[in-house]
């Protein structure tokens, strides 16, 4: 029998019948398995967050329970007598963040104007680049070139301010204490401010600008009156973040700060944070209270951070939200985004608005503050610059062939190498990857394909405060799940920690990157015949392939050189790492130890490890950049 309008059709045969409703069954089955899938990736990472904080308050119960307020009252901080005072370690952790952010977000703010409303294309690019490889270095890095470097120039300065100033006693510390600490992180969480405070300019609305410089003003008066002011919950926002990320750093201030617990209000005080303290201490706790004091210390700085970064977030959103909601009242007023309606000249294009002479005095300024603004960006750039430049000096020296194929020698001897330390560093940052990403792109595909969610909020936000939890506090979850119950280290509990650290990172980057692939490309899989579950896994994630690889690669950048939460999961080994059942050698921690060692040998090896991880880190990133084309997330902390 042959269709008007078709090919021939085919009789039906006896096992057509029940052939459809099985493959209709099969169909639903899989869409169901998968959407389930997902989902109860989702819920993982709302339960990774949910037990950190349980583990914490379980672990820290015994002192909270035993001290009290005492706690935060006291500065004495002694095991032997058994008297825990966290005060010092509060003052530390406060003022090392509040040097950090009286310096960073001036300069901060400074450069992402510049890059925003004045720089040409050929120096924006470029800068923004610059400033964002900032991000990448890894923290014992900083530490290290703040050891060897940045610490023998504030002495320096201190001395000569001990010359110039009659009777000023200036004591020899080193460089070290809570004001190199401060440096140190100032330079950390600047590319942070920068990026945040960059993007919320860019978000300003152009015809509140161009009509501000139709009216005569200068570019100068327009940044301070039109888009400083509509940019500033964002600007704060991104000082908040900037101020959690100060507060959790362990390894930098670890190096720098001194680690004395005493409070002192002096430019040459020395001091401790809450992280080093915990990252010295928490390993070779000699009674229980005292594991359980640590622990509470770790349980506050991760209240502190998750209040930071909950009040940021929500002061970046009223930017979005703002904008969002003025681009809704244009369309239905029916107006362009032009300051005036002029009509357009001959050639089609809008006549050029000339703004009136400004005065003498406002020209002189805006000129000034041009000048100013430029070098917020030179002094942004130039701490990478003296890094790496620094860095590559002392390291290509020390670097030879028994360097990546020995082991390493006694203290004192020469020779040996950090072989087994860069295998285990790959075993552990391969071993985190395969448990993170799939957790990671499975939630992140419920988020971005299943929109009718009523989890997708919720697991967002959990998302952004998992990626703001301070690194030594992920080292305690993981001490606590996986260490002490198993009553010994190993490269298993350090994976674990590097792969909760990796989660945020790659969900939130293929949540966005599943965004971008068109619905028609869907809405054709489908038309087709194919299955929910059959269309994201060959058209949606496919399509987006390119920045899923993009976020992982970002991740493995992050843990690459992370040091404080493998000093308490995978700790140290001097030999080769035969399983993950073992404690596990990794290169961050010979950076940390051979620098503080004082044989000189050890640090030589110290510079080659520092300019091999720095190395990695940074073709990576660079990498990324080049190949994907696009602008660097922060860790997924810039919002």
């Amino acid at each position: 029998m042959e269709h008007p309008s078709g090919p021939p059709m085919l009789a039906p045969t006896a096992a057509s019948p029940p052939d459809l409703p099985c493959r209709s069954a099969r169909k639903r089955w899989g869409d169901l398995v998968f959407a389930w899938l997902c989902r109860g990736a989702a819920l993982g990472v709302v339960a990774l967050f949910v037990l950190l904080g349980v583990f914490l308050v379980i672990e820290a119960w015994p002192a909270i329970r035993a001290i009290g307020w005492d706690f935060f009252r006291s500065t004495e901080w002694n095991p032997q007598t058994n008297q825990y005072g966290a005060l010092a370690f509060i003052f530390g952790t406060l003022a090392t963040s509040a040097l950090a952010l009286v310096i960073a977000v001036p300069l901060g703010v400074g450069t992402a104007v510049f890059l925003a409303e004045i720089a040409p294309r050929w120096v924006g690019a470029p800068g923004s680049f610059l400033v964002e490889l900032l991000a990448a270095i890894p923290s014992v890095v900083y530490g290290f070139w703040g050891l060897m470097f940045l610490a023998p120039v504030v002495q320096d300065f201190f001395n000569l301010l001990g010359k110039v100033i009659p009777g000023l006693t200036v004591p020899n510390t080193g460089g070290m204490g809570i004001f190199t600490a401060g440096l140190a992180l100032a330079v950390m969480v600047l590319p942070y401010v920068a990026a945040v405070s960059f993007d919320v300019c860019r978000a300003v609305p152009r015809s509140q600008a161009d009509a501000a410089l139709a009216l005569g003003a200068t570019r100068w008066h327009m940044i301070w009156t039109v888009i400083l002011p509509y940019a500033r919950p964002g600007i704060i926002g991104g000082c908040f973040l900037a101020l959690g990320r100060a507060l959790g750093e362990t390894m930098a201030v670890t190096m720098l700060i001194g680690n004395r617990p005493e409070i002192r209000f002096s430019l040459f005080a020395v001091g401790d944070s809450i992280a080093s303290v915990i990252a010295n201490q928490l390993n070779e706790a000699e009674t229980d209270m005292q594991r359980a004091a640590l622990v509470e210390l770790g349980l506050i700085l991760l209240l502190v951070t998750v209040a930071v970064n909950v009040l940021a977030r929500i002061l970046i959103w009223r930017v979005s939200a703002v904008r969002s909601r003025q681009g809704w009242l244009d369309w239905l007023r029916g107006r362009t985004r032009t300051p005036v309606d002029l009509p357009a000249a001959k050639n089609g294009r809008p006549p050029v608005v000339v703004p009136r002479q400004p005065r003498r005095l406002a020209r002189f300024l805006d000129r000034l503050m041009t000048v100013v603004l430029g070098c917020c960006l030179a002094v942004s750039v130039g701490p990478l610059l003296l890094i790496l430049g620094y860095i590559l000096y002392r390291g290509v020296g020390a670097l030879n062939w028994d360097f990546f194929t020995q082991l390493p020698a006694p203290a004192g001897e020469p020779g040996g190498g950090l072989a087994h330390a860069m295998l285990g560093s790959l075993m552990l940052v391969g071993l985190a990857t395969a448990f993170a990403v799939p957790v990671a792109i499975l939630a992140a595909v419920h988020l971005a394909e299943y929109r009718n969610s009523r989890l997708g909020p919720m697991v967002r936000f959990i998302n952004e405060l998992l990626g703001g939890v301070p690194s030594i506090v992920i080292g305690i979850f993981a001490y606590a799940l996986l260490v002490r119950p198993l009553g010994h280290f190993s490269g298993w509990a350090g994976a674990f920690a590097l792969g909760v650290m990796m989660i945020p990172i790659v969900m939130r980057t293929t949540e966005e990157a599943l965004k971008l692939v068109p619905d028609s490309l869907r809405n054709a899989s489908l038309a087709l015949g194919a299955t929910s579950w059959q269309t994201i896994l060959r058209v949606t994630l496919p399509a987006a392939l390119p920045a899923v690889l993009t976020g992982v690669f970002l991740g493995i950048s992050r843990i690459a050189g992370e040091t404080a939460p493998l000093l308490l999961t995978a700790y140290n080994s001097s030999f080769w790492p035969e399983s993950p059942n073992q404690p596990t050698p990794f290169l961050p921690y010979y950076i940390f130890y051979y620098s503080r060692s004082g044989y000189a040998e050890w640090e030589r090896q110290a510079w080659a490890a520092a300019l091999v991880l720095l190395a990695v880190v940074m073709l990576i990133n660079v990498g990324v950049r080049m190949l994907m084309g696009q602008r660097v997330l922060l860790a997924s902390r810039a919002d």
